[in-house]
């Protein structure tokens, strides 16, 4: 059986083994703005921060294990 993964582009950042994800945009205390829109013209990262196609991609990236998945057993 072939699984499909659900898109989940946007921002990423490891923080303390956790994967934190921003899906449209980050906002920074300082003003500063991440948006999906113009993710292409950000040079990463920024603080910290990646963007990612999906979360699979930001799992490998960062080193953190892939979710279990379930196939419906």
């Amino acid at each position: 059986m072939i699984e499909e993964t659900i898109p989940t582009p946007g921002f990423y950042k490891k923080e303390n083994e956790e994967l934190l994800h921003g899906p449209n945009f980050v906002i920074f205390p300082d003003g500063i703005e991440l948006s999906i829109d113009l993710k292409d013209t950000y040079t990463y990262p920024v603080n910290d921060w990646y963007y990612f196609d999906s979360e699979e991609d930001a799992r490998i990236f960062f080193n953190l294990p892939l979710p279990e998945t379930t196939n419906g057993i």
